[in-house]
């Protein structure tokens, strides 16, 4: 039985993507922990509200990864499996842009200590190059790589996307 390279490939991505939003809701977590006794001095209730918000987007792009619930498609119809993955890549690079763009308040490493500005950095660039290649693999792939990961079912006996 010949291996899907194709297949292969993709659930790769699939589980880094994943793996790159779940570290990018630890990153915002741990920041805003550290930095809530700071808000008015070095970390501004915006940079709070927005790194809320980046994890909020996290979220929703790890269940739209695993396709659960199916109700998160009609909510944001772009990431459905009619649409390329270009929408999905530029959240992600827009993500990752927000992560590396921390203020130097509190994105610093005498803030944060060499160790935590390293684990805020590592998952801003994870996510941002995951979505590069997601926009290429929608501008250049098209709809038809996404039934090409998919798991079991074929994509003719899948239901339509908004069946709830």
């Amino acid at each position: 039985m010949p291996i899907n390279t194709t297949w292969l490939l993709l659930n790769t991505l699939r589980v880094l993507s994943i793996i790159s939003l779940f570290l990018v809701i630890t990153t915002c977590i741990i920041v805003n922990v550290k930095g809530f006794p700071g808000l008015g001095k070095s970390n501004t209730i915006f940079q709070f509200f927005n790194r809320i918000f980046i994890g909020v987007e996290a979220l929703i792009l790890i269940f739209t990864e695993i396709g659960w619930p199916r109700r998160i498609f009609h909510w944001f119809p772009m990431l459905d499996e009619t649409h390329t993955w270009t929408f999905f890549g530029l959240l992600q690079t827009a993500m990752g842009s927000l992560i590396l763009g921390y203020d130097s308040g509190i994105g610093s490493q005498k803030f944060l200590g060499q160790s935590l500005f390293l684990f805020i950095v590592v998952p801003g660039w994870f996510v941002f190059i995951i979505g590069i290649i997601y926009m290429f693999c929608g501008a250049f792939g098209g709809v038809s790589l996404r039934s090409r990961r998919s798991f079991g079912k074929s994509e003719k006996s899948r239901p339509p996307p908004y069946n709830l």
